[in-house]
């Protein structure tokens, strides 16, 4: 990578808390539908990072027998918990320190919002430093995968929710309060983006969007409108050199 800083890892308790399968049902269907679009034959070379327990690499190698990939976690207890495959390697890493390269699919399924540093803008510097290193790890017909929250404000500060609640959550101080009003990030700290902030960043990290499919807005806690958000949807992004 040409940016490269000291990221804040989550707990085990807190890397736990988040292995649920999120990828189910129409978001499943929206990840098939562009791979079987543009690797009709089935035959593609995939990266999973921040893969963990291997749930969505299984089903990539159960719906395609002629697929192989990495999953790469920093999580040796989530690693653990992988069903082997001869066709599925498993790597201890963060993704900064991850040199492999020739992927043809890079799965990047909500993990850009971990990518926390010591400061708001340092953090946003390592989202993109990150996405930009996929990119170059793609083959010409590659292709990048972003499932990513899109947390927005009102028209007159869409981008403000994202940095606020970075602010709360990168607290340590606050933690016990954040805590317990369900962050469970708390100490550590998430950067969620707007929309045209995520998108904003894949346009200079040199991506090109082919698709886009968003889910229903969430319905949303009080106390996350304290932070001026007006809407949160799930979105899956699918991107291309």
């Amino acid at each position: 990578m040409t940016h490269t800083t000291k990221l804040r890892p989550l707990s085990d308790a807190q890397a736990e808390a988040f292995d649920s399968d999120y990828l189910i049902g129409s978001r499943w269907d929206a990840v098939v539908q562009c791979i079987d679009q543009d690797f009709p034959e089935g035959n593609f070379r995939f990266l999973d990072v921040g893969g963990g327990t291997g749930r969505f690499s299984d089903r990539l190698l159960a719906r395609y027998p002629d697929s192989s990939g990495v999953v790469l976690d920093n999580s040796e207890m989530l690693l653990g918990r992988n069903l082997p495959d001869p066709r599925k390697r498993l790597v201890l890493a963060s993704v900064e320190r991850f040199p492999d390269h020739g992927f043809d699919l890079i799965a990047v399924h909500w993990l850009l919002h971990h990518l926390v540093a010591g400061s708001y803008l340092e953090t946003r510097r390592q989202q993109l430093a990150t996405l930009s290193a996929l990119r170059e790890r793609l083959t010409p017909r590659g292709r990048l995968s972003v499932f990513e929250n899109m947390y927005q404000g009102w028209p007159w500060a869409e981008d403000l929710p994202g940095h606020l609640i970075y602010t709360l959550a990168s607290s340590r101080a606050l933690a016990p309060l954040t805590r317990r009003l369900g962050a469970n990030t708390a100490g550590v700290g998430v950067c969620f983006l707007s929309r045209r902030e995520w998108f904003g960043a894949f346009e200079q990290a040199g991506l090109r969007k082919l698709r886009y499919e968003e889910d229903a807005p969430w319905p949303l806690r009080s106390v996350w409108r304290l932070v001026g958000l007006r809407e949160i949807r799930a979105g899956h992004a699918w991107l291309g050199r």
